[in-house]
């Protein structure tokens, strides 16, 4: 019985700290998954992106600053195996804390083919952001800017 009243207090605590500082996870085909938290993301090199998306109240306006998406991916080792232009045959989804999902493939995001320079931002218009969101800024709609980013996984 104590075994299972600690176990639900390491829960609690980890869910508390979760919630305390957002973050996402990185898992899949990688060689170091792993849980990055806000304050994480905020120590890697940023990268800035400026979009108007179109929704549907209208056009909206980012100006966005966090890690560019390939360099979390560099940091977390792709293994997709020896085949050659293996990451074109491959795709990341992403998806929030709400359960809404997105999908990117490697190609877009890869600088020798799509280049996206897509982004997990977390401040936009000069604030920092609750929780990351990704940004793909060549997108015409805003279905790709995901707010509440929890978790990347290589597929």
């Amino acid at each position: 019985m104590k075994r299972i009243a600690a176990i639900v207090a390491l829960m609690l605590v980890s869910s508390s700290v979760q919630a305390a500082d957002p973050g996402l996870s990185l898992t899949g085909l990688v060689v170091h998954p792993g849980h990055m938290t806000l304050a994480d993301l905020r120590t890697l090199a940023p990268s800035h992106v400026t979009a108007t998306q179109v929704s549907g109240r209208g056009p909206v306006p980012l100006d966005c600053t966090g890690p560019a998406v390939t360099a979390l991916l560099d940091r977390a080792g792709l293994n997709l195996g020896k085949v050659r232009n293996a990451s074109l045959g491959h795709s990341i989804l992403v998806t929030a804390d709400d359960g809404y999902a997105v999908s990117l493939s490697l190609g877009e995001l890869d600088p020798d083919y799509g280049n996206a320079r897509a982004i997990i931002a977390t401040d936009c218009e000069g604030k920092p952001l609750d929780a990351p969101r990704l940004v793909v800024p060549g997108d015409k709609h805003g279905g790709r800017a995901v707010k509440g980013v929890v978790s990347i996984e290589v597929r």
